[in-house]
């Protein structure tokens, strides 16, 4: 067992965390009430459908990032690429905008946030300046530290209404179920970004069931989120709330231990939504030098975190905005058009090649019998 397959699932489990954990609720709670779980649960089962797709794109080349290598499966591949660096630019100003909105109406009030999109954007540009392997060892000490938190978590069902419970069985909307799927998937499948691991990192086939094992964690995180909020809040309080994990915390203010826990989850959150916007860009960055041939290196990475600051300050100044594209279905929809590459150059693989499927299964089999 190679320790950076190890090293790779403990990193997804910290690049999806810094979302799914603090974004999915929310929209959850705000569309589908107490039929949420379904919806968690169905989009994850498609996630798993997403890593097959990874992985088998990934394992095309091995030595190669799909960006060098994917024009050789279709013939599409510089829109295609064109697409997915606008995509990682965009959402990374998302990434700004949320820390942001956070730390500018609870710690930072009087701080201008066009200083803190600065700093931010600062950050990125260092983090990335050390690599991506640089990048995978620091998310190991905050997985400890997700684990840790996960177990916290679940201590604050004492002022939960257990009553709830079953409702989560009695009600079931077809058009909201399918809303719910969705939206869950669209956070879930954001597997195409570790098409560019490679030849930092190397996809195997082992690399799958670490990456199953890693989606099946978030899975139970993000329902032990959803559960706990409802729980705490119910559905109506629940669906205005922009931070459950904070608010929860903040409503244990009397239990001692655990109604100080919120600076623990804030620095978490921050520190892996760091990691999360820093890998967007680093791999936005293999997209520009693949049009530019390599030229320009130096001024690629900050000009790319320029323009991300740049929407994140745009959208500082029109709130409204930012909320309606950041909740929007049809953001959900564009999301999982982006986030579904790997299926699209799997299936063409397959079609195309037939012969290199082949010849790969008739080694596996020859090793075997060797």
């Amino acid at each position: 067992m190679r320790k950076t397959d190890w090293q790779l699932a403990r990193f997804a489990f910290v690049y999806f965390n810094s979302q799914t954990s603090v974004f999915l609720v929310p929209s959850l709670l705000s569309n589908s009430s107490y039929q949420g779980w379904i919806g968690i649960l169905c989009g994850s089962l498609l996630n798993w459908l997403m890593i097959f797709f990874t992985v088998f794109v990934g394992r095309f080349r091995p030595d190669e990032a799909w960006v060098d290598f994917g024009k050789k499966i279709m013939g599409i591949h510089n829109c295609i690429v064109f697409l997915f660096l606008a995509w990682c630019v965009y959402y990374a100003s998302y990434d700004i905008e949320s820390f942001v909105l956070f730390f500018g109406a609870n710690y930072l009030k009087a701080t201008p946030p066009w200083f803190m999109q600065c700093v931010i954007g600062l950050v990125i540009i260092y983090t990335i300046r050390l690599g991506l392997k640089t990048i995978v060892n620091m998310s190991d000490g905050l997985f400890l530290i997700f684990a840790t938190s996960t177990f916290i978590m679940f201590l604050f069902l004492e002022k939960a209404n257990l009553q709830m419970l079953p409702a989560l069985v009695r009600y079931f909307d077809y058009p909201t179920f399918v809303k719910d799927t969705l939206t869950s998937f669209s956070w879930f499948a954001e597997w195409v970004v570790f098409l560019f691991i490679a030849p930092d990192f190397k996809m195997d086939s082992t690399l799958f069931k670490k990456f199953t094992y890693t989606a099946a964690g978030i899975t139970f995180l993000v329902m032990g989120g959803w559960l706990l909020t409802l729980l705490n809040f119910g559905i109506h309080l629940g669906k205005q709330l922009q931070f459950p994990y904070i608010d929860i915390v903040r409503n244990m203010v009397n239990a001692g231990l655990l109604g100080n826990t919120a600076p623990l989850l804030i620095g978490v959150w921050t520190a892996s939504m760091f990691i999360h916007s820093t890998f967007l860009i680093y791999a936005a960055t293999k997209c520009m030098t693949y049009f530019t041939k390599g030229k320009g290196q130096k001024y690629i990475v900050p000009a790319l975190v320029t323009v991300s600051v740049g929407i994140a300050f745009y959208y500082s100044n029109h709130l409204s905005i930012y909320h309606t594209h950041f909740y929007s279905f049809t953001t959900v929809l564009i999301w999982i058009g982006i986030e579904c590459i790997p299926m699209y150059y799997a299936i063409v693989a397959m079609i195309r090649f037939p012969k290199k499927k082949a010849s790969k299964k008739t080694k596996l089999s020859q090793k075997k019998t060797a």
